[in-house]
This record gives C-alpha cells, structure tokens and sequence, in this order.
C-alpha cells in the first residue's frame, strides 16, 4: 500500500481528492442561505394591502432576517436588506389611487404625505421670526415625521402638519 502513494500521479489524486471533500464539507447548504422568496412575496403583498406583488419564483437573493419594505413608486415596493446588502424593487399590480384603500383589507397602508427624494419647503421660526429652506426627503414620512437633508448636506427630522407643510422638529 504504501509503495501505491510514493507515484506522484496517485499522490496527486489523492490530495485532489481529500481537498475537494474538504471543500464540500466547508460549504454551507444553498437552501440555508437563501431568502425565502415566497414569503418576501407575501411580506411585500402585506405592505402593500394586499395587492398582487410580482415576484419571480426563481429569484435567488441571500437570506435576510428583517427585509425593510417602501414605497419606491405608486406602484413599486422597495425591498432593503442590510446585511448583507441588496435591494429589490417589486412591481405591485394594482397601483392605488392617493387617499383609497386597496380591497377591503383593514391593514391596508396609506401612501405617504411625502414620499423619498421628493423636495419639500421647511420652516423653521420663533415668536416674529421665520426662516424657511428646500430640503430633500431621505426616506418616506413615517407618521407626521418625516428624516431630510438640507441644501448643505445637513440632516435633519421635520414635522409634517395640517395641509402637508413641514416645520423643523424641536
């Protein structure tokens, strides 16, 4: 047996051999380390009350614990992962006029006041004072909160209040 391992030839194979299964052992299982496409499906359907997303079954990302879901367009969610890092914008089907719920679900969300990247006017003022400037969404208003960024780069949270005007949170 031992004079089989002195040919380079049969040492060569050998090695070849215990690397490759070395290399299938270290290997995580593709299943484990992919996202569950259905259920983003159904998580991005939720979002957005339940209108029919198009996501292709054979999509293969990498699996995310906690996918964070917005609106990219009135008719495209937006699916972040931070860790690791991709984004997917999902086609929605029935696109929602502003103001309606979709179907009769309860859950349904409402498009928000101001959506990311739109510009806005913040004011900002005091007892005979008022200042006002252009800012840019970062991210879609959650609530009556909306997180902007100033002409300067700045980064700032502004108030959205009645009638959809912006003033500098305190």
């Amino acid at each position: 047996m031992r004079q089989m391992f002195r040919s380079p030839t049969v040492r060569h194979i050998a090695l070849a051999l215990a690397g490759l299964g070395a290399l299938i052992a270290a290997r995580p299982a593709p299943a484990q380390a992919l996202h569950d496409v259905a259920a983003l499906k159904a998580q991005v359907q939720g979002f957005a009350g339940g209108a029919n997303a198009r996501i292709d079954p054979r999509l293969v990302v990498p699996r995310c614990l906690a996918p964070a879901l917005s609106w990219a367009r009135a008719d495209v969610v937006r699916a972040d992962c931070a860790s690791p890092a991709w984004t997917l914008y999902v086609p929605i089907d029935q696109p929602f006029a502003p103001g309606s719920a979709l179907g009769a679900q309860p859950q349904a969300r409402v498009r928000p006041a101001i959506r990311r990247g739109e510009r806005v006017l913040v004011e900002a003022g005091g007892q005979g004072w008022a200042v006002s400037i252009e800012a840019e969404a970062e991210r879609d208003a959650d609530g009556n909160r909306i997180a902007l960024k100033g002409p300067a780069g700045r980064r700032f949270t502004g108030r959205i209040e009645e009638g959809g005007k912006v003033v500098l949170s305190r």
